[in-house]
């Protein structure tokens, strides 16, 4: 449904039922994804199953990506749907790498520096991430170091692409939404 006001018209009651909708989705979706990995059965796999495991992880956020970068050039308020779109992508990406090096520690006890629970292994994610690589877990084998590099390549690859692209989204959203309202 296309509007005929921007955000910037908006009154104030309409734009925080506006971002209060955008912030509970987005919490509901990071909550979610969050339980799913914390309750979620991830039984010992043989390294295949975690290079599966990681490679499906990695397709999921490719496609949320693309399908998110659509709901921004379609939004009524396309800078609203790139917050909510990153909310979706980044706890996707980081819970499907904490599932993969939990899966990849319980193939082989000599993965990692010490041995992963569900949430040392979202922590080391979430280190690796911000890049604040404390040090305190490592990965050991030449496997385990792979899966990392991967991980700090999509890093990269999020925050500088992922960035550009979801505001390239949000400026044709926004393009297509004044071509709409223009006579």
């Amino acid at each position: 449904m296309v509007t005929s006001e921007s955000y910037s018209k908006l009154n104030e009651r309409a734009r925080r039922a506006l971002l209060i909708r955008a912030s509970v989705r987005s919490v509901g979706t990071a909550v979610m994804i969050t339980t799913i990995y914390f309750v979620a059965p991830m039984d010992v796999v043989a390294d295949v199953g975690s290079i599966f495991f990681l490679g499906s992880v990695l397709l999921a956020v490719i496609v949320v990506c693309a399908r998110q970068a659509i709901k921004i050039v379609r939004s009524d308020y396309p800078a609203v749907q790139a917050v909510e779109a990153l909310t979706a992508v980044v706890p996707v990406y980081l819970i499907g790498f904490s599932g993969a090096y939990l899966l990849i520690a319980a193939s082989s006890t000599q993965s990692f520096s010490e041995p992963l629970t569900r949430m040392s292994s979202l922590y080391f994610t979430l280190s690796v991430f911000s890049t604040v690589g404390f040090g305190d877990i490592t990965a050991s084998s030449d496997f385990a170091r792979a899966a990392v590099s991967v991980q700090m390549v999509g890093n990269l690859v999020i925050i500088a692409l992922g960035g550009r692209l979801m505001l390239a989204a949000v400026r044709r959203g926004q393009a297509r939404k004044q071509a709409v309202q223009e006579p």
